[in-house]
């Protein structure tokens, strides 16, 4: 009965029978297939996870969106400049952004050749994403990068050993994050997503205090390497919520910055 409904609620949202199909269907070895999404072309894998990041990105729709602002966050769309997104996948997330923000560049972050090779597909027809084909983290040099354990989870891999399948990896090249984004020219950022496979401590207390202190809106999915040693370092700087299942191992997470007077010391502190 849960599965009847659950493909009920797939057919209604996004009006496909084909999209239907592909999201219940096995994986037949990452054929590609094309869904419309308010007139902009969303290429995605049949029978990966693509379908599940399409569902819960694109068709939820509003408020239930993954990755919807938070109502705390008192932000007016017209507001959002520039949207980082690291861990772009295949860039259903980036779809998202730009559609939602009229006036944002997003800038997406992607290692691995395969999932970059959609999120181009899908950046194309925006204007306004901007693609980075390597991983963002604590140095310069080469990340190895495992495929996921779950063999539907077409576009997940990680440099940490919980999830994968440690045999079979291929290396990717990494940025510093901070010294990146300062040779990019991102200066100050409204909302930044993360979606990286327990790479987010890395990543994050690479970009530093100092710009990090400045995002308005921090939102992704944390993996069980250092959650929550990184949500003790974002504390000082943002208001943090969390929805957290007892037994799972993944969670997300929001972080919304702190307008107040120690935030504005620690920043200075920093600057200093």
């Amino acid at each position: 009965m849960a599965d009847l409904r659950m493909r009920a609620k797939v057919l209604l949202r996004s009006r496909s029978l084909a999209f239907t199909r592909d999201y219940f269907g096995a994986s037949d070895g990452g054929a590609r297939a094309v869904y419309e999404w308010h007139g902009r072309p969303v290429h995605y894998r049949s029978g990966s996870s693509d379908t599940r990041l399409i569902y819960s990105i694109l068709l939820k729709g509003g408020k239930k969106a993954e990755y919807a602002l938070p109502r705390e966050s008192g932000m007016r769309v017209e507001d959002v400049k520039t949207v980082v997104d690291i861990g772009a996948n295949a860039g259903i997330s980036a779809v998202y952004f730009a559609a939602s923000f009229p006036r944002a560049e997003v800038h997406a972050f992607e290692p691995d050749p395969g999932n970059c090779e959609l999120l181009r597909m899908n950046a194309a027809a925006s204007g306004r994403i901007h693609v980075h084909a390597f991983a963002l983290g604590p140095r310069d040099g080469e990340l190895t990068l495992y495929d996921s354990d779950d063999a539907a989870n077409s576009g997940g891999f990680s440099a940490h050993t919980l999830g994968v399948n440690s045999t079979c990896g291929k290396k990717v090249p990494m940025r510093h994050a901070g010294r990146c984004f300062a040779e990019l020219g991102i200066r100050s950022v409204d909302v930044l997503k993360i979606d990286t496979e327990g790479a987010e401590w890395d990543i994050l207390t690479a970009v530093g205090p100092a710009l990090l202190g400045e995002v308005r809106v921090i939102m992704g999915e944390l993996h069980g390497t250092r959650d929550f040693a990184l949500l003790d370092y974002l504390q000082p700087m943002f208001d943090i919520g969390l929805k957290k299942q007892i037994r799972s191992r993944l969670f997300n997470f929001y972080a919304l910055r702190r307008n107040s007077a120690k935030t504005s010391q620690i920043r200075a502190t920093v600057r200093s």
